[in-house]
């Protein structure tokens, strides 16, 4: 039996051909009784395919709003939350965890950036740093026993200046909890497998025929809404 059976997902806007691509995967790779879970504010229409759709009344701000969806789930399994614009190639399973663990994907060398000259003024903090150093764990794959770890980071990003509950604000608090001495246990997984950066459809087509057989794509860059429409119809044809 498998210890992974939920898979929840948070996107707001009329338009949601990106989440529907990536149910589309999650649902070729695991079939039509596994349980994903849809995360929005009251507006957002249902994206086909999901097994629920909580719509919330949310924070303006994106960054707050995503805390809010994440926090609001009821879960009482391990459940994977993802970001929408990923695929999923193929079915896997991810351990149990224990009651304070928090399953993450580190920023490897392919992720790591140099932040912007044009931030520093909005984000002080992060002049002449690397993403590595100020946001080490990519949010876009979080594998928890329970929303805790959300429900921490909403109320300390609630705290925090507008500017980081409009951008970079999940990533900076969840390295705060993450860090914190005795608080969180962190469960680190494979970025390459289960966060792998894809941009274009050609990337995709070799890592899935890459032996070390890659779960999960996230795609990047200014063409990721096509390469990713064209990935998925390599996926299911």
């Amino acid at each position: 039996m498998n210890t992974l059976n939920h898979i929840a997902f948070f996107w707001v806007g009329p338009d949601v051909t990106i989440p529907a691509m990536l149910v589309r995967s999650i649902r070729a790779a695991f079939g039509p009784h596994f349980n994903v879970h849809q995360l929005s504010n009251r507006e957002t229409p249902t994206v086909a395919g999901v097994t629920t759709h909580k719509k919330l009344k949310l924070s303006p701000h994106i960054m707050v709003a995503r805390l809010e969806a994440y926090a609001a789930l009821s879960i009482k399994e391990p459940t994977l939350f993802l970001d929408a614009d990923m695929l999923v190639l193929r079915p896997f399973d991810l351990p149990p965890l224990t009651e304070n663990e928090v399953g993450v994907t580190r920023r490897g060398e392919r992720d790591t950036y140099v932040i912007p000259e044009r931030d520093w003024a909005e984000f002080p903090e992060f002049a002449g740093k690397d993403s590595a150093q100020v946001m080490p764990y990519i949010f876009s794959f979080m594998y928890v026993p329970s929303t805790l770890v959300f429900l921490r980071q909403l109320n300390r990003l609630r705290k925090l200046p507008k500017r980081f509950q409009r951008w970079y604000g999940d990533q900076v608090t969840l390295k705060r909890e993450l860090d914190a001495p005795g608080r969180f246990t962190v469960r680190n997984f494979d970025i390459d497998i289960y966060n792998r950066t894809v941009r274009s459809r050609w990337e995709f087509e070799e890592l899935r025929a890459a032996p070390e057989g890659v779960c999960i794509t996230h795609f990047k860059g200014p063409d990721g809404k096509p390469a990713m429409q064209e990935s998925l119809a390599v996926l299911i044809r």
